[in-house]
C-alpha cells in the first residue's frame, strides 16, 4: 500500500469506530431516558382510526360514552406523570394522549 491508502485506510477506520461508538451511545441514552422519547412524541390524533374506533378525545368529557371522573391520566394504560399535560398510553405505542382524555378502553388503575 502507498502512504496515501494508509492515511485513507487510517482516515476510514476512525470514522467507522466514531459511528459504531455514536450509534451504540444513541440507543443506550434513548432506552435511559424515556422521559425524553415522551417529550419528542406526537399526540394522538382524535381522527386516527384507532382513536376513532375507542372513541377517544383529548376533552374526555365531550365523548360519547364518558363516564364522570375516567380520565387517562386515572387509566391502567397510562403511563404518564400525574401532573403531566400529556403521556404515553399503551394503547397508542410512541404517541402520547391528553392525561385529561377517555376513550372506551378506560381501565381502573389498580389500588
Amino acid at each position: 500500500m502507498t502512504g496515501s491508502n494508509d492515511v485513507s485506510d487510517t482516515d476510514r477506520r476512525q470514522f467507522l469506530k466514531l459511528a459504531a461508538t455514536s450509534l451504540a451511545a444513541l440507543s443506550l441514552s434513548s432506552s435511559l431516558l424515556p422521559g425524553r422519547a415522551a417529550a419528542e412524541a406526537q399526540e394522538v390524533d382524535p381522527k386516527d382510526p384507532m382513536a376513532v374506533s375507542l372513541g377517544y378525545q383529548c376533552e374526555g368529557a365531550k365523548a360519547p360514552g364518558y363516564v364522570a371522573g375516567q380520565t387517562c391520566k386515572n387509566c391502567q394504560l397510562y403511563s404518564g406523570a400525574a401532573d403531566a399535560k400529556s403521556g404515553p398510553c399503551t394503547l397508542f405505542p410512541g404517541k402520547l394522549v391528553c392525561s385529561g382524555g377517555w376513550c372506551k378502553a378506560w381501565v381502573k388503575q389498580a389500588a
